[in-house]
């Protein structure tokens, strides 16, 4: 039976990824009719706009246009290499002629799409992301882009985060936490840059660029419980902290922390005790235990908003913005007691080393190494020793054995373990040897020989990196010619062809 794909045009895929959230058609010198184009504008539900860039110079230059509707994007996309999948509200231009766009900033944004990630390498393992989210419970990515220096991959939500000031931006921060613990978890698998602005510019999507599109978009429902649950993992691995040099350190779950943080009356003008001092002191607790931004804005913005006065909003980022600004090293005890005698009921003390450090030996102190640092061992003696060209370490187990210098029953167990570390056994009996490589060289190996066809390439990889996910085609997109802007009624508007 014949397969089938999905096809779709460039303009839906982007009047997809914007959730229909722009005007269908330009305000003048549209082809539409005029009984549309008044029905388009008299939309009871209000439209954004979104930015667009023609060249990566300009972008940086700050130059670009403001665009309003899916016909402009239609009739310009070819021209274009930057945009916001992610809509604002408005926008406009410092200068008109010189094309200085103004309002693509964080408090103008009217909802959040789409979930983007910028990987800067087109040597990247890009298929060990699709496992990478296979393996940490994240949906399979909806849009994959080639770029000049990498790939970009998009988690197309199917309920947009809308974002209303009145509700001082809630919903923004949820979706920055969303999108910074999307892109922690994945940058174990791919080096997805963590640092970048998440809800800014990306490429624009093209007919030259999309390799791959799946129409099945992420739960935004499901992806928060994911957000919660990753948290709390992460936030339990926090509780010990280990160190080469120093202990670790907790101060999160420490009686000091947690009563500060309950008291709602502490209030200013109280010399190294005020809220202020509070906030500070809690923030660089937070600092200190290795908790991100993100999780620890959440905390103390609640304990803020629980004050009987509370800070402004301004006076609160500044001050935690501060503390997480690296200069300090951590709390200091005079002021933790200060603040418990003057806020709390007394019978809390700043305490010590008690129940906060825990130590981790040394390797070599350990009788036996872990599995996943004897994985790490053999997958560094790889890169030492092979190439993309030559991936493989090749003999017999024992013969193995002897050169990694582990166990040859540790060798097997890490061999079977490994989801990092490929195998395959050549022959039988006697005559059998072993090939290893690291799924990373692998990728290599065959980006490598497959350059002239790189679809071709990029299935080959998909299958060969892990049968986990050997029914995940790639390129199952078909993209059309651009449809006639009349017939672009709905988002969701993928169509079925044989």
């Amino acid at each position: 039976m014949e397969e089938r794909k999905q096809a779709i045009s460039i303009v839906e895929l982007m009047q997809l990824m914007t959730h229909d959230s722009l005007l269908l058609y330009k305000k003048k010198g549209s082809r539409a009719p005029i009984g549309r184009l008044a029905a388009d504008l008299n939309s009871p539900y209000r439209k954004g706009v979104v930015f667009v860039s023609p060249s990566k110079a300009d972008l940086t230059e700050g130059k670009g246009y403001v665009v309003t509707s899916y016909e402009t994007l239609q009739e310009k996309h070819q021209q274009l290499t930057h945009w916001t999948p992610n809509t604002y509200r408005g926008g406009t231009y410092y200068d008109f002629k010189k094309r200085l766009i103004k309002g693509h900033t964080r408090d103008n944004l009217k909802q959040i799409n789409v979930i983007g990630l910028d990987i800067d390498s087109n040597e990247a393992d890009i298929y060990g992301l699709y496992l990478g989210c296979e393996e940490v419970g994240l949906p399979r990515p909806n849009l994959l882009l080639q770029t000049p220096r990498g790939f970009q991959v998009f988690f197309i939500l199917d309920t947009p985060f809308y974002i209303h000031h009145k509700e001082d931006y809630k919903a923004l921060r949820v979706a920055e936490r969303l999108s910074q613990n999307i892109r922690q978890a994945l940058s174990k698998y791919a080096p997805v840059d963590t640092n970048c602005v998440p809800f800014g510019f990306y490429r624009i999507p093209r007919e030259d660029n999309v390799l791959d599109f799946s129409a099945e978009l992420a739960n935004t429902s499901q992806l928060l419980v994911w957000s919660k649950k990753y948290e709390a993992q992460h936030q339990k691995k926090l509780h010990v902290v280990y160190s080469e040099n120093a202990p670790g350190v907790d101060y999160i779950s420490s009686d000091w922390y947690q009563a500060i943080i309950r008291s709602q009356h502490i209030d200013k003008g109280h010399p190294s005790a005020s809220r202020n001092n509070a906030l500070f002191t809690l923030a660089l607790a937070n600092y200190a235990s290795g908790r991100p931004f993100e999780v620890a804005y959440d905390e103390l913005d609640q304990f803020n908003s629980n004050l009987h006065a509370p800070l402004s909003l301004r006076e609160f980022e500044k001050t935690l913005k501060s503390a997480y600004s690296g200069k300090y090293q951590g709390v200091k005890r005079e002021y933790v007691d200060g603040l418990l005698e003057l806020w709390t009921e007394g019978n809390v003390k700043f305490q010590g080393k008690q129940g906060w450090y825990k130590f981790k030996k040394k390797r070599e102190e350990r009788r036996r190494s872990h599995y996943t640092e004897w994985e790490e061992d053999i997958i560094s003696y790889i890169a030492t020793h092979q190439s993309s060209e030559n991936p493989y370490l090749q003999g017999s187990l024992s013969m193995l054995s002897d050169m990694l210098g582990i166990a040859l029953s540790s060798l097997k167990e890490v061999l079977k373990r490994s989801r990092n570390l490929m195998t395959k056994t050549v022959g039988r009996g006697r005559k059998a040897y072993t090939m290893v490589t690291s799924r990373q060289l692998f990728i290599q190996h065959l980006l490598n020989s497959r350059k002239r066809n790189k679809q071709q390439a990029l299935q080959e990889i998909l299958e060969a990196a892990n049968p986990v996910l050997k029914d995940l085609e790639i390129n199952r997109v078909t993209i059309t010619e651009d449809i006639p802007i009349l017939q672009l009624i709905h988002p969701h508007s993928v169509r079925n062809t044989s």
